[in-house]
Order: C-alpha cells, then structure tokens, then sequence
C-alpha cells in the first residue's frame, strides 16, 4: 500500500485558490457589482472550507495508514502460520515419502516372494502335468489334469485352492502307486477300433484290458480314451488273462512308462533292415556270403598245412644217413600236411647243386602259389563292399532330395526312406569289409609263417647234399 505523503493537501488547496484567482475575471464579468464587493468573504469561506476537507483528507489517511498496518501485521501474521504449516506440511510429506518407500520396499520384497511362489506352483504344476500325462489312473479318470490345465492357462496368482489341488493330486497319484482297480470301459485296440472290456489297472505304471471276445492287451498308459499298444507281447497277454481270471498274480510293468516297449516294438526286425537297404544291399550281402565262404574254405586249408617238426633238420639227417635218399623220401612222404615236405620231394639227390636249387624254387614258388590262392579275393571283396556301401549312401541321399523337391519338408517321413537306405549299405558294407580286411591279414600272417619254413627246410637240405659234406650226395 503507498502512503500519501502529508503537503499533498496544502499542495491541492493552495492549487485550487489559484485556479480560483484565476477564474475570477471571469467570474467577476458574469456576477454583477455587489458581488465583487463579497468577494473576501467568499474566499475567506472557500479557504475554511478546503482546510475542513483537508483535515478531513488527512484524518481519512491516518486512518487508511493505521488500517494499512494493522492489516500488514496481519498478513505477516497469517504468512507465518503459513510458513508455519508450510513447514510441517514438508515434514510430513518427508515422513510420508520414507514410509512410502518402506512400503514400497516391503511391496517388492513380498511381490518377489509371491512371484517366486507362483513360479513353484507354476513349475511344479508342468512337472505334474508331465508324470499324470503318463499314469495309468488319468486314463480312468479322463477329467484328471483338467485343474492343471487352468493353472498352466491362468494369468492370476494361484490360490490356496489351487496349490491344495496340486497336492491332492500329486497324493492321489502317491496312493494309486499302491492300489488295484478293474472297471469296465472302452478301449481301442492296436486296429484303432473301439471294443468294450475290462479295464486293469495295476499302480500307475500297468494299465491292461481284456475284451469280451477274450483277448488281452496291454495299453498306453495315459492315454485317452485307452489306447492299446501295436502288438503285445504274448507273455503279457497271458499274464493279463491270468489276472483277470484270478489265476495269476503276476503282471507286465513297465518302469519307463511305456518308453522301453516302444523302443522294443521300434527295432528293426532282419526284413525291415533288409527292404529298408534297397537294391544295392544285395550285392553287398552277395559279397559278404562270399567272402565268408573263401575265408572258411582258406581257413581250413591253412589251417591243416603243418609246418616241419622243431626236429625236423636232424631226423632228415638221421633218414639220410641210415637208409640214403630212400629214407630221405620216406620221412617227406609221411608229412603230407606239410608244404615244406612236398617242397623237397621236387628234387633229386643226384641233380648238380644249380639244377637242385632251381627245383626246389619250383616247388617253393608252387606252394606258394597254392597257399596264396583266394587272398586276393578276399582282399578284393572286402575293398569293394565299403565302395557299393558309398554308392548306396549316395544313391539313398539322391531319392531323398527328389523326394524333398517332390513333396517339400512338411513331413519328414518322405525323407526317411532315402536316409535309411543311405545308413543301412554304408553300414553293411563297413559290416563286410572290416572283418574281411582282417581275417585276410590273419590268413597272410598264416602263409607268411608256412613260407619261412619252406625257405628254412629248402636251406637246410642244400646244407645236407652240399657236395664237401660227408657222404653228401650218394644214395
């Protein structure tokens, strides 16, 4: 508020008898003569008249500037005790802030909880679906899994009732381990059809039936409706009549819940094998047969060949020197197992040494000849089986890319006839071709040994009918 200051009011009266002085020609040609004459008067009552107001100006300033100051006071006042409360205001947001962020602290820590909690519940729910899915009771009680089904599909925080249905069915798969049931239901069987009959059940590993017309079959656990396997075994069809007639007590289980009859039921019979190889099998069979066939046949006959007795050098030299050559052939003809012996019998005790030495290499390189005969047969078949294996992987990997740009890759199964061709003759024709290679290399060390001791005997006789030993050479 701006205050006046106090000659304001002089200034305007003084201002306004000077107006008024001024003015007055003016006036005093419009009034008359007498008027003139009050003039003093009248002024002296104008000046009165401007000092009343004056003071009454004055008074009405005092008056505002007292008001003024009080009212200042006033807001000063009010600014303090808003100041006042502005300032525990800010305390109390201050306080509140910090609550706040405990609070939003304990939030997360508790939302983390719950969170880590709903992950158990969601995780130990799949964990559950899993093993259900494979029990023999789910498939007596098709509604089973339909409580887990809601958890895995809900997006909220799994309640107290639903952990407890969690747990109720993990007990209740617990205590079905430990129980037997036979109901009556329906089936369908390895044909796909659907067969009424006696549903087994035997813990949650076993789930069998028996249909009216009598026969037994062993089903999926799990499955729904019940689903009976490809083919059951007959041991485990009787098993299952037994029971169910109250004969037996005994019944097929399956640890693996249904995993190792599958995998028995997928191996590959000799047929299978056989027509999954493709045309370029047979020749590989065909070399194999033959192969096996020379190798037992060279096999017998090296294995008869004996080499020469240890003593063989001195009861040579005992034949000679009690009956001479005679005694000499005698001791080579009763060794007919031996190459070495027949390889002496090709010389003649009277023949010079050049002539000798020429006839027994003749013998030497016939038995020889006889003993390596077939080897490289052998060697042959058992290099040529891995190339038609070779062949075969490639011709398989050709009709699966035809198969692929025929049909595309939407299902693998059109691919799987070229793959299994491709395998199978690489694996047949690794099959022959390493037990060849080393029955051949068994069979050469055999020849190898009868021919050092073709050699050893051959130079044993030149040292007996050299011409400078004694009685060398005479009959």
């Amino acid at each position: 508020m701006i205050r006046l200051p106090r000659a304001l009011p002089t200034f305007c009266l003084t201002l306004f008898i000077a107006l008024a002085v001024w003015n007055a020609p003016a006036l005093a040609q419009q009034r008359e003569v007498p008027a003139r004459e009050d003039a003093p008067a009248r002024l002296n009552g104008l000046a009165a008249s401007m000092t009343a107001r004056t003071e009454a100006v004055n008074q009405l300033l005092d008056l505002e500037e007292t008001e003024l100051r009080a009212r200042v006071a006033a807001m000063r006042k009010a600014r303090d005790a808003e100041r006042a409360r502005l300032d525990k205001a800010v305390a109390e947001l201050a306080k509140l802030r910090g609550e706040r962020k405990a609070l939003a602290d304990r939030y997360e820590a508790v939302a983390g909880e719950m969170r880590a909690v709903e992950d158990a519940v969601r995780s130990n729910a799949a964990q559950a679906r899993t093993l259900l899915e494979k029990s023999a009771r789910t498939s007596l009680i098709p509604d089973r899994l339909a409580p887990l089904n809601r958890i895995a599909r809900s997006r909220d925080f799994p309640g107290l009732e639903a952990i407890a249905t969690l747990g109720g069915l993990l007990l209740d798969e617990i205590e079905s381990g430990a129980t037997v049931e036979m109901q009556g239901g329906t089936v369908l069987g390895p044909d796909g059809q659907a067969r009424q009959g006696s549903l087994l059940r035997a813990g949650s590993l076993f789930l069998g039936a028996e249909d009216r017309d009598g026969r037994a079959y062993l089903l999926t656990p799990g499955s729904i409706p019940p689903q009976a396997v490809a083919a059951t075994p007959g041991e485990a069809a009787d098993a299952i009549e037994a029971w169910a007639d109250g004969s037996g007590g005994v019944l097929p289980l399956d640890p693996s819940h249904g995993a190792a009859l599958s995998l028995l039921q997928a191996r590959r019979t000799l047929d299978d094998w056989v027509q999954g190889g493709g045309l370029l099998l047979w020749p590989i069979l065909t070399i194999g047969l033959a192969a096996l066939l020379v190798v037992l046949y060279k096999g017998a006959r090296l294995f008869l060949a004996r080499p020469c007795p240890k003593d063989f050098p001195r009861r040579l030299r005992a034949a000679r020197d009690a009956d001479g050559w005679p005694g000499v052939e005698r001791l080579l003809r009763s060794l007919p197992r031996s190459p070495a012996a027949r390889v002496l019998l090709w010389t003649s005790p009277d023949a010079d040494p050049d002539l000798r030495d020429k006839q027994l290499q003749e013998g030497f390189l016939y038995e020889l000849r006889r003993l390596e005969s077939w080897l490289g047969f052998i060697a042959v078949m058992a290099a040529v089986a891995p190339l038609l294996g070779l062949l075969g992987t490639v011709t398989g990997m050709i009709d699966s890319f035809q198969a692929v740009t025929v049909f595309g890759t939407a299902n693998p199964r059109i691919m799987s006839g070229g793959i299994s061709e491709a395998l199978i003759t690489t694996q047949a024709g690794l099959g022959v071709a390493i037990p060849a290679m080393l029955l051949h290399q068994f069979l050469k060390q055999r020849v190898q040994a009868l021919s050092a001791d073709m050699e050893q005997q051959c130079a044993a006789l030149q040292a007996l009918l050299a011409p400078g030993r004694k009685d060398g050479g005479a009959a």
